[in-house]
């Protein structure tokens, strides 16, 4: 079985919404992926503003940007189908959304992202709300990265994601757990700021720095 998809997906760093076209293949219970394009839309100042403070905002306000922000990520869709041909390819859109608010020990967890507004406006099936089963199933509301790295990386044991929050997989005998670490380039790029940079570009800031163990013990705690 072959399946087309678009996923989107946009970080805690609030870097811009990441699109990528991927190709799946599964075989007798084997999976393999093909990416076939990927690029990613960088906010405009208002747009990361406007998500950086939505948890703020009235819940009457929290549904306009809702699904004015479906609205957008869809017109980049489209703009991503047309410039690379993939018309009448995509058999399916999974939205990640950005998330707003997240506290799995309460059960709650909120992204914004209007899924209906993005079918609407492609006209292609959309898969969203990625965390909230299993955040009803008591879990931490992260499972789709450790599913994706045990259907496409069985070879590994360990796989690390440093995003804005630094999270591990383990493969501990085909038996898999999964769970944040600690922040990693939401505070980074926190960092860069106070430089006036965006980003640590290359890790040139980071490379000159110095260990300060009592900092990281209290961390590690």
């Amino acid at each position: 079985m072959i399946y087309r998809v678009i996923g989107l997906m946009s970080g805690s760093s609030l870097d811009g919404l990441d699109i990528a076209f991927v190709e799946f293949q599964e075989t007798a219970g084997k999976w393999n992926y093909t990416l076939q394009h990927a690029e990613t839309i960088t906010y405009t100042k208002e747009w990361s503003k406007r998500l950086q403070h939505a948890a703020q905002l009235s819940i009457y306000d929290y549904y306009l940007l809702h699904t004015e922000y479906g609205c957008w990520i869809a017109e980049q869709i489209n703009k991503f189908i047309d410039k690379h041909q993939l018309h009448h390819q995509v058999q399916l859109i999974s939205s990640h959304g950005h998330t707003i608010l997240h506290h799995p020990e309460k059960h709650i967890t909120l992204q914004i992202a209007d899924g209906a507004s993005i079918a609407a406006n492609t006209g292609i099936n959309v898969v969203s709300d990625l965390r909230a089963i299993d955040i009803a199933l008591h879990g931490q509301g992260a499972p789709i990265v450790p599913m994706g790295e045990q259907l496409l990386f069985p070879q590994y044991n360990y796989l690390l994601n440093i995003g804005g929050i630094a999270n591990i997989t383990i493969n501990q005998n085909n038996n898999y757990k999964a769970f944040d670490i600690c922040p990693a380039n939401r505070v980074l790029n926190m960092l860069a700021n106070q430089k006036n940079l965006e980003m640590d570009t290359d890790g040139l800031l980071a490379a000159k720095g110095k260990l300060i163990q009592p900092l990281l013990d209290t961390l590690n705690n």
